[in-house]
């Protein structure tokens, strides 16, 4: 039996990127709508895509259909660090969130540069998933919480925020390739740009 394979393609992840991004921004506009009545709760729609929005853009950095510079691109996400590591009180696992008020720092915005990708991961491994509105100290949109950081700082990003990191990948063309085998050091290198 033959082995088929091809190489890595970037337009069904994007098209998938595309798709997912529009459904967050749907979502989020059915979270601020108090008068909103569907047969869906927006927040598990929104969880729903902004995870699969994640996993998209993850796909493409992790086979390489993006630019090398795209790759080294870091952006600057606001962050809430713990209050206090040895009494963080994890919120329950059936649950996305809480437990946020007493777990983090909400008073005091620090900034964390992350590489596109890391923030990808961030969201792909979300133990929280929360949604924030009318706080006076911080503005509308979601708060993250990795599984790899949780104990450590929440993750904050605007609608606006999220949709130019999306933006980003989404403009981003590879127009060269080139890979290479090192037979020395018995491995691929792969430039991108």
């Amino acid at each position: 039996m033959p082995i088929s394979y091809g190489t890595w393609q970037v337009y069904p992840w994007k098209n998938e990127l595309a798709t997912q991004s529009e459904r967050v921004a749907i979502h989020y506009s059915e979270l601020l709508n108090d008068e909103f009545e569907g047969e869906h709760s927006p927040l598990d729609m929104l969880d729903r895509a902004i995870v699969l929005s994640g996993f998209s853009i993850r796909r493409m950095f992790e086979k390489r259909l993006v630019t090398d510079k795209l790759r080294t691109v870091e952006i600057a996400v606001r962050t809430f660090s713990a209050k206090h590591k040895e009494t963080f009180r994890a919120p329950y696992v059936s649950d996305s969130g809480g437990m946020a008020f007493q777990n983090y720092n909400l008073e005091v915005v620090e900034t964390k540069l992350l590489k596109i990708a890391d923030l990808a991961n961030e969201i792909i491994h979300a133990s929280q998933l929360m949604f924030v509105e009318k706080e006076m100290m911080i503005s509308t949109g979601l708060l993250i919480a990795s599984d790899w950081h949780l104990r450590h700082r929440l993750l904050h990003l605007t609608i606006d925020e999220f949709t130019t990191v999306v933006r980003q990948v989404l403009d981003d063309f590879v127009r060269s390739t080139r890979d290479e085998w090192d037979h020395e050091k018995g491995t691929v290198r792969a430039i991108r740009e």
